[in-house]
């Protein structure tokens, strides 16, 4: 099947499950948490300024339960310069779900998480870890999507350069104190 018909199906899924929940990526750290039979039937997260990498967009993650049942996917797309994921999750009370058109990313066995990032266009990166059915009390959230910032390597240099002047500031106090 060739890429455009790919992404039309990829559309045409997007569309017709994207009717429930919309929620807006801060760009920062974030937990989004999915009550047991709610809004979990459809959650689109849009996170402007940030893409997929072409090889992950139009893709799709899948969850099993552990007998093997498709309980959840998760749609990877760029829509309009954002990275946009659709989460589809099986209601405990609704008919099961059927295999998104989209070629399959990963398929995972509940709770253990699909993780991806995203990069925008300063080049920052959010990693993005989707967990299904770790919780399935009617009061706790079932489904977690939790958004992290991923530090650069400058950052990171930086903190270790600080922690080392601080080790180094402590040493020789200590020296001083000990003369």
């Amino acid at each position: 099947m060739n890429r455009l018909w790919i992404a039309v199906l990829g559309f045409f899924t997007v569309t017709v499950f994207a009717s429930g929940a919309a929620i807006t990526c801060t760009g920062g750290a974030q937990v989004i948490t999915i009550p047991e039979d709610s809004t979990e039937a459809s959650t689109v997260l849009t996170c402007p300024g940030f893409t997929l990498s072409p090889t992950v967009a139009g893709q799709a993650a899948i969850f099993r339960d552990p007998d093997g049942s498709l309980s959840d996917f998760v749609l990877l797309a760029n829509v309009s310069g954002a990275a946009q994921f659709t989460f589809v999750s099986d209601l405990e009370t609704g008919p099961p779900l059927t295999l998104p058109p989209n070629p399959i990313l990963q398929t995972v066995t509940e709770p253990t998480p699909f993780i991806v990032v995203a990069t925008s266009t300063t080049g920052s990166q959010l990693q993005f870890t989707f967990t299904s059915d770790v919780n399935e009390s009617p009061t706790g959230p079932s489904e977690t999507i939790q958004v992290a910032p991923i530090p650069e390597p400058a950052t990171l240099t930086l903190a270790g350069l600080g922690g080392l002047l601080v080790l180094i500031g402590c040493y020789r106090g200590r020296r001083r104190v000990n003369q």
